[in-house]
């Protein structure tokens, strides 16, 4: 996979894209730990998402939180691996979200 994966998501009036890979089955994004979508997400459980960057309309998905680091460094090379970071000074200060229909 050569083509970055992006989706749109939105939360207290805030509108941004991800990067995001499919890593062992789940949709999965990388984010700062002090990125506002962090605790947004832990205190709601979820995001509103759109998988079309162009369309008006999300989806609202459950999310999951990981912050262990081993699985977050998995993430990470993984994404640099398939040419698909955002991030790429290192995986230290960050979370991976984990997102379900």
């Amino acid at each position: 996979m050569n083509k970055r994966c992006l989706i749109k998501f939105s939360h207290d009036e805030k509108t941004d894209l991800m990067h995001y890979v499919v890593y062992d089955g789940d949709v999965v994004v990388l984010s700062k730990k002090e990125s506002t979508k962090v605790p947004y997400a832990q205190n709601n459980k979820e995001l509103e998402v759109s998988f079309d960057i162009e369309s008006k309309d999300y989806d609202v998905l459950k999310v999951e939180i990981v912050e262990d680091l081993e699985y977050v460094k998995k993430v990470y090379n993984y994404m640099i691996e398939t040419n698909n970071a955002y991030f790429t000074e290192g995986y230290e200060d960050l979370v991976a979200l984990k997102l379900y229909k």
